[in-house]
């Protein structure tokens, strides 16, 4: 397939990060299909319209101000193409984007149904990292009494932990938190009853992580 340099729109060309450093967003990327069957209800995408967001690179370079989409059903990151707003994917690996405030990772071992390409959401990045895998399957059901298979795109996730190395599936409860912090969990077991944790709530956990690297 045939690799095209895009230049992106004028106003994203040069832009200044907080350090000062400045990016010229020159973004080499290949036009792609995104192939879904028309018998499929819901979205492939984490988010159906283009948002801007951040890349860096394998080869180091980064980006700022791209428009960005990101599939958690192919767990591959792709760009607009300015020319027709075409999905674009990236020629050079990329090893982290942030999007809608929340910073992906990838390059971690291999765990469950992902691989080292696998993009996590970075919740904690600490003595022990946070991690959640957001991703997306097709589920398929046979409503009662019909010939027809129903497809649609289901969400999930999971959370993990990544720490010495070693990945491990983490459930958010009180009962993980106290085998995670082991050491200090006379401490964790006084935080999580003061801030009264919820733990379906991603930033409280994060708080629990934080509040351990502190000890």
């Amino acid at each position: 397939m045939k690799i095209l340099i895009i230049a992106l729109a004028l106003t994203a060309l040069i832009s200044t990060s907080s350090s000062g450093q400045i990016y010229l967003q020159d973004v080499e990327g290949k036009p792609i299909i995104e192939k879904t069957s028309s018998d499929i209800t819901g979205s492939p995408f984490l988010n159906d319209e283009f948002i801007n967001g951040k890349v860096t690179l394998t080869n180091g370079k980064k980006y700022e101000n791209v428009a960005l989409k990101y599939s958690a059903y192919k767990d591959e990151l792709y760009f607009k193409n300015p020319k027709d707003n075409s999905l674009l994917s990236f020629v050079v690996a990329v090893k982290e984007f942030e999007l809608s405030g929340l910073k992906y990772i990838t390059g971690l071992p291999a765990v469950d149904n992902f691989t080292e390409k696998s993009f996590y959401v970075l919740l904690a990045n600490g003595k022990t990292k946070l991690l959640v895998k957001n991703y997306k399957t097709i589920l398929q059901s046979k409503p009662y009494n019909s010939p027809t298979i129903e497809k649609k795109f289901e969400d999930y996730k999971s959370y993990y932990i990544f720490k010495d190395g070693i990945m491990k599936r983490f459930k958010p409860s009180k009962k993980e938190f106290m085998q995670i912090f082991a050491d200090k969990s006379s401490e964790i077991d006084s935080y999580l009853k003061k801030e009264e944790i919820d733990f379906k709530n991603n930033a409280d956990l994060a708080k629990v992580f934080e509040y351990y690297d502190t000890l």
